[in-house]
C-alpha cells in the first residue's frame, strides 16, 4: 500500500506544533520548556543543558538533538516506536488527528494471486530463550518487540515478515544460540500440507519505517536489529543475503519512494559485489554504503568486524552510528585512484559463454560490461545467431535480456527464440516453411523463460527511449544482456546525411558507457558497408561512423556459404582451384576484434533449419535447455543436409 508523500506532509503542517506538545507528554520529557518546545533529550543521558528542540518550520516539524545523539524524531516516528504501530496505523493516526480522510482498503489485503502459494500461520510470542540471546549480542527487548520478534516451541527466534499491506507473508528461523559450524544458521516455514518453504522476497522490517525519511539496508536480520538498536531505526533486511537480487524487483515501488537510501553489507567478498550491484540498481544519485574496514582499532588491538552487529557487539550503538553518518557516496563519475580499481581476471570475471566449442576458444566468454556489435550480410544468419548465443544461452546462465527488433514483430520474434529453445528433437517441419512445436514443450518453455526476456514494445523507435527501457528493466529486474537489432532501425536523430556519422557515434559512445555503468552485456547489430563484390567481410566493412569499430570490446561477422562456395570449383584437369575447395560447413564465423584477451580468428559452423541452430557437433546441436527435464542420452548424429541452406535464413 503506497501512500502520497505530499499528503503525509501536508498532514504533518495541520497538526503543528501539537506534535511536540503529543511527544513531550507521552515521553515525560524532562525539562520541557512549553513556549520554546525544547527539553532535555530523552534519547541520551545527562543532557542538562536541553538540547532536544522542536523544529516548528513547514518542512521540518520534528524534534532534533543537538546535542550528543543528533537524533531527529517526528510524531510518525512516535507512533511506530513509542505505540509499536506500524506505518500504515502511524498514518491513519496522524491523518485522524488532522482530520484528513483517506481510505485505508488495502491494509490486510493478500495481494498473492499464486494458488500455489500458501500464507504462513503466526508463530510463537517473544520469550525469554530469545530476548537472553538477544542481550548478549547487545540487542534490548525492546528492539526485539518493535519488530516483532517471536519464538517458537523450540526456544529458536522467529523473523516475521509482513509486506506493506501489514500481511504476514514469510517466516524464517534461526536458533536462539550461536551458530557452531556445520549447524543449520536459518530456514524458513514450511507450508502446511507440504514440505516447500514459504518464501517471499520482501524486506525484513517494511511496514514499520517511513518512506519519507532515508531508508537503510542491512544483509540480515540481526544487522537491521543491530542498527535499529543503535538508534537508526528506519532500517530493513534484504530476506535471503548477498548476491540475490529477486527483493529489488518484487519491492521496486516500495524501494522507488525513498529519496536517499544507505546500504550496510557485509565488508566480504559477497557483500562488496552485492552492494555495487545495488547502488547501480537503486541510482547511484540516491544510494550511499557504509565501507566497513576488516578491522577496527579499540585500546591498542585490531578487532576483526564483518558487519552491523560485529560494530555493535564491540564498540556500542555510538559507532553504528558513525558508519552509517560517514556513508560514501559512489566515486566521482570518470575518477578513480589506480590502486583502489577492481582486478581482472577473465576466468573470475562475469561473462556469457557461447556453448560452441570452437567460439569458446576463440573468445572464452563474453565479459559483462562491454559491447558487442554483430555484422553480417543480408540472410547470414546474424538474428540467428543472436538469439541462440544472446538469448537462449543468456538465460541458461541466469541472465535475464532486454531485446529490441526494429525489424521483426514480437510475435515473430517470439516464435524464432522459442524455435531455437525447443530444438530440433522438439520440432516437426510441415514443410519448408512451417515449424511445429510440440505442445507440451511449447507450455515448459514458456513456465521456464518466463520473466526474464523482456521485449522493447513500441513502434517508437527513439534511440533514447530505447535505451531508457534497457536501463529501466536492469534496474527493476536485473537484466544483464541488451540486445538491439538493429542500428539501422533505430531513430538516432540524424536530419540528414551529413550529421548521420556523428549521431552513430554518440549512440555508440553512450551505448558502451552504460554497459560499463550498468554491467550489461550491450549486443548491437550493425550492418555491413555496401560493397561491389560479393565476398567475405572484414572487421572495416561495419557500417557507420568509425566509432562502431573503435569503442567496442567486441566484432563478430556472420559469413553464409553460397552454395556456389559450397560446390567448389574445379580447374580444367578435373582437380579443386586451390583455395576454392568444396566446403562442408554452412556459415563461418569470424572474430574481427577481442579486446579482454586478444584471440582472433574464425569457426566454421553448420546450421540448423528446423531450429535455426548453429553447431560444430552433434553434442552441439542436440543440446537441451533448462526447461527440459529430459534426460535419456543425447543422439551423437546430425541428420541435417548441409548440401545447401534456403535463401535468406536470418
Amino acid at each position: 500500500m503506497l501512500i502520497d508523500k505530499k499528503l503525509i506532509l501536508e498532514a504533518k503542517q495541520k497538526i503543528g506544533k501539537q506534535a511536540a506538545i503529543l511527544i513531550a507528554e507521552d515521553l515525560q520529557l524532562k525539562n520541557f520548556d512549553k513556549d520554546n518546545l525544547k527539553a532535555s533529550c530523552p534519547f541520551h543521558p545527562n543532557d542538562d543543558n536541553p538540547s532536544f528542540i522542536f523544529n516548528d518550520k513547514p518542512d521540518g516539524l520534528y524534534y532534533h538533538c543537538f546535542g550528543q545523539c543528533d537524533k531527529k524524531y517526528d510524531l510518525i516516528d512516535h507512533f511506530i516506536f513509542f505505540y509499536h504501530m506500524t506505518y500504515i496505523n502511524a498514518i491513519k493516526k496522524l491523518f485522524e488527528i488532522a482530520k484528513i480522510e483517506y481510505s485505508f482498503g488495502e491494509q490486510g489485503a493478500k495481494t498473492k494471486t499464486d494458488r500455489e502459494y500458501k500464507y504462513p500461520y503466526p508463530e510463537g510470542e517473544l520469550g525469554n530463550e530469545v530476548i537472553e540471546y538477544a542481550k548478549l549480542r547487545k540487542i534490548s527487548e525492546e528492539t526485539l518487540r518493535q519488530f516483532d520478534i517471536g519464538q517458537d516451541q523450540h526456544g529458536n527466534m522467529v523473523f516475521n515478515y509482513y509486506d506493506t499491506n501489514d500481511v504476514l507473508c514469510m517466516v524464517k528461523y534461526r536458533p536462539a544460540k550461536k551458530v557452531e559450524k556445520g549447524e543449520l544458521k536459518y530456514w524458513l516455514q514450511k507450508q502446511k500440507g507440504d514440505s516447500r518453504d514459504v518464501f517471499m522476497p520482501l524486506l525484513f522490517g517494511m511496514n514499520k519505517v517511513d518512506i519519507t525519511k532515508p531508508l537503510c539496508i542491512t544483509e540480515g536480520e540481526g544487522d537491521t536489529l543491530s542498527v535499529a538498536e543503535s538508534g537508526f531505526r528506519n532500517v530493513v533486511s534484504v530476506p535471503n543475503g548477498a548476491s540475490k537480487y529477486e527483493w529489488i524487483t518484487e519491492n521496486w515501488d516500495f524501494l522507488e519512494q525513498f529519496e536517499k537510501i544507505i546500504l550496510f553489507f557485509d565488508n566480504d567478498k559477497p557483500g562488496v559485489a552485492t552492494r555495487k550491484e545495488v547502488c547501480s540498481r537503486l541510482g547511484h544519485w540516491r544510494t550511499l554504503f557504509v565501507n566497513l574496514p576488516e578491522t577496527i582499532e579499540k585500546d591498542g588491538k585490531e578487532i576483526k568486524v564483518k558487519d552491523a552487529n560485529d560494530v555493535l557487539f564491540y564498540f556500542g550503538p555510538e559507532k553504528v552510528l558513525d558508519f552509517i553518518n560517514s556513508a560514501q557516496e559512489m566515486p566521482i563519475p570518470d575518477i578513480i585512484d589506480l590502486s583502489k580499481a577492481d582486478d581482472f581476471d577473465i576466468e573470475s570475471a562475469p561473462g556469457l559463454k557461447t556453448n560452441i566449442d570452437g567460439l569458446d576458444q576463440i573468445i572464452y566468454k563474453f565479459v559483462l560490461g562491454s559491447t558487442v556489435v554483430l555484422t553480417g550480410a543480408k540472410g547470414s544468419g546474424k538474428s540467428s545467431l543472436l538469439n541462440q548465443i544472446f538469448v537462449c544461452n543468456a538465460i541458461e546462465q541466469g541472465m535475464d535480456v532486454f531485446l529490441f527488433s526494429g525489424e521483426l514483430s514480437t510475435s515473430v520474434l517470439k516464435s524464432w527464440v522459442e524455435l531455437t529453445m525447443a530444438g530440433q528433437e522438439n520440432v516437426t517441419m510441415k514443410n519448408k516453411f512451417v515449424h511445429v512445436i510440440k505442445p507440451e514443450a511449447k507450455k515448459a518453455m514458456k513456465d521456464w523463460y518466463e520473466g526474464k526476456i523482456w521485449i522493447y514494445d513500441s513502434r517508437d523507435n527513439d534511440v533514447d527511449k530505447v535505451l531508457e527501457k534497457a536501463i529501466a528493466v536492469t534496474r527493476r529486474f536485473g537484466v544483464k544482456v541488451w540486445v538491439i537489432d538493429n542500428l539501422m532501425t533505430l531513430d538516432i536523430h540524424s536530419t540528414n546525411d551529413g550529421d548521420k556519422y556523428e549521431c552513430q557515434k554518440k549512440f555508440i559512445v553512450k551505448l558502451s558507457n552504460l554497459a560499463i555503468q550498468y554491467g550489461v552485456l550491450a549486443v548491437l547489430i550493425a550492418h555491413p558497408r555496401k560493397t561491389s563484390e560479393l565476398r567475405r567481410l572484414v572487421a572495416d566493412d561495419v557500417s557507420g561512423s568509425n566509432d562502431i569499430g573503435n569503442r567496442p570490446e567486441y566484432i563478430i561477422g556472420v559469413h553464409r556459404y553460397s552454395n556456389k562456395e559450397k560446390a567448389g570449383e574445379k580447374n580444367k584437369k578435373g582437380g579443386w582451384v586451390v583455395g576454392k575447395e568444396p566446403i562442408k560447413y554452412d556459415v563461418d564465423i569470424d572474430v574481427f576484434k577481442n579486446r579482454p584477451v586478444g584471440f582472433i580468428g574464425n569457426v566454421p559452423l553448420y546450421f540448423s533449419y528446423a531450429d535455426y541452430r548453429f553447431y560444430r557437433t552433434p553434442k552441439e546441436l542436440w543440446r537441451r535447455y533448462g526447461w527440459s527435464k529430459d534426460t535419456s542420452p543425447l543422439r551423437t548424429d546430425d541428420p541435417n543436409s548441409h548440401e545447401e541452406i534456403p535463401e535468406g535464413f536470418e
